[in-house]
């Protein structure tokens, strides 16, 4: 079993959903921080899983003009194949990371 730290940047540059992670189908994921920055005009973001049939939102907030935030108060739990997403609805203004723990069942 192998523990893999990552961070995922992430640069919303549509009003779309943008996907951030897709966990392997062979590991599960702790999402630790979703930490943005908006640099233009308020916005507001939406955070999204989907296990694979339906989508399931974990946070909305309006991020203000030239301010960061986390949109997450705790750890976030990702099975296989799900994925995360992010959308805003004011294009290339909101950039950040999302950083998280993979935990793979493969021996190494």
């Amino acid at each position: 079993m192998a523990n893999i730290f990552k961070n995922e940047m992430v640069d919303l540059a549509n009003t779309g959903a943008n996907l951030v992670y897709t966990t392997p189908s062979d590991s599960r994921a702790l999402i630790k921080t979703v930490q943005l920055t908006n640099e233009g005009a308020n916005t507001m973001v939406t955070l999204t899983c989907n296990n694979g049939t339906s989508d399931f939102k974990s946070a909305i907030q309006e991020i203000l003009t030239n301010t960061h935030t986390n949109l997450l108060d705790g750890p976030l739990v990702l099975e296989e194949n799900q994925t995360l997403s992010l959308t805003a609805n004011t294009a290339n203004t909101v950039t950040g990371i999302v950083s998280l723990l993979e935990i793979n069942r493969n021996e190494q």
